[in-house]
């Protein structure tokens, strides 16, 4: 498991709040008791920020798929992989929150059986992916980027990415001049389908029980963020949304549940207010989640293979 920067563990938070009780007894104690009761909260608040997903879905299972591994520093990233028996076009499927990727399967076959190569990716603390103490959309953008490392890239002549809900935020996100790689040369294609398209919304939502300290949660956020990311340097409020978070030139597909139980239509009209290359479409028979098989859906990503990868 990668090690904590920005949160303690749950044991530390325990002792230091074990700790707080006991210094009341002393004389001025209550100066103490202050201190490491605000260190408590804030850690509190940290871990309610950076933690992973409370449940899995399914691990992939598909026979057609090979098992594909890496490691992003010591964390090992989780991918699957199908080769075309040609040099084709790759496309590279990122779910959502608590989802993973056999949730992909009907999908995924879609392209396979139009003869593209399909690669999708557990984020981590989902499918088979391991946990992770601090849990960023970051660091699912690093263990995407360090898996297509391993792809047979001589065999691939255009990228494509298909992500759902959070997995569109970091498919939106690697397209940020911070990110680079062999793979943002050849980009084909984006196709996001109820896409997240910012970040400060889930964490008003994640962190509602504390909205009375909203002003202070936006700066704990940043600064947490900052320390698990060193790597990124200082962020602005701003730069969680897009589209400072990212904004692809490239065409998109734009797959919106139109009566989304999940993100609601915010996510949707950001997008529509940024100047991209957008093929949009509201389906009414489109849910959220459990959208493994839509007939209006899959007959627009038929087009858009026709019209737009071939």
């Amino acid at each position: 498991m990668d090690r904590r920067k920005a949160t303690w563990s749950g044991q530390t938070i325990l002792v230091i709040s074990l700790l707080s009780l006991v210094t009341i007894f002393f004389p001025y104690g209550w100066i103490a008791f202050i201190i490491l009761l605000t260190l408590t909260v804030y850690q509190l608040l940290l871990r309610v920020i950076f933690t992973g997903p409370k449940k899995r879905s399914p691990p992939f299972s598909d026979p057609a798929w090979n098992l594909l591994t890496t490691k992003n520093g010591t964390e090992e990233v989780i991918g699957f992989i199908n080769y075309a028996p040609k040099k084709t076009d790759l496309v590279v499927f990122i779910h959502g929150w608590q989802s993973s990727s056999e949730r992909f399967t009907e999908r995924m076959w879609i392209f396979r059986n139009r003869g593209f190569h399909t690669l999708a990716i557990d984020m981590r603390g989902h499918g088979q992916a391991p946990y992770t103490a601090e849990w960023t959309v970051g660091k699912v953008i690093q263990d995407t980027i360090a898996i297509l490392e391993k792809v047979e890239r001589e065999n691939i002549r255009k990228i494509h990415f298909y992500g759902h809900s959070l997995g569109g935020f970091v498919s939106i996100g690697m397209h940020h001049d911070r990110y680079n790689g062999w793979w943002k040369d050849m980009y084909g294609t984006l196709m996001l389908e109820s896409p997240m398209t910012a970040y400060s919304p889930i964490l008003e939502q994640t962190t509602r029980k504390f909205s009375f300290m909203w002003p202070i949660l936006r700066r704990i956020a940043l600064h947490g963020f900052s320390k698990v990311h060193p790597e990124i340097g200082k962020l602005e409020w701003k730069d969680i949304d897009m589209p400072n978070w990212g904004l692809p030139q490239i065409p998109i597909l734009l797959l919106q549940a139109k009566n989304d139980t999940k993100l609601g239509r915010f996510h949707y009209d950001l997008i529509m207010k940024q100047n991209l290359d957008v093929e949009n479409h509201l389906i009414e028979s489109l849910p959220h989640s459990r959208n493994r098989v839509n007939e209006e859906r899959d007959k627009i990503i038929l087009s858009w293979i026709k019209t737009k990868m071939i």
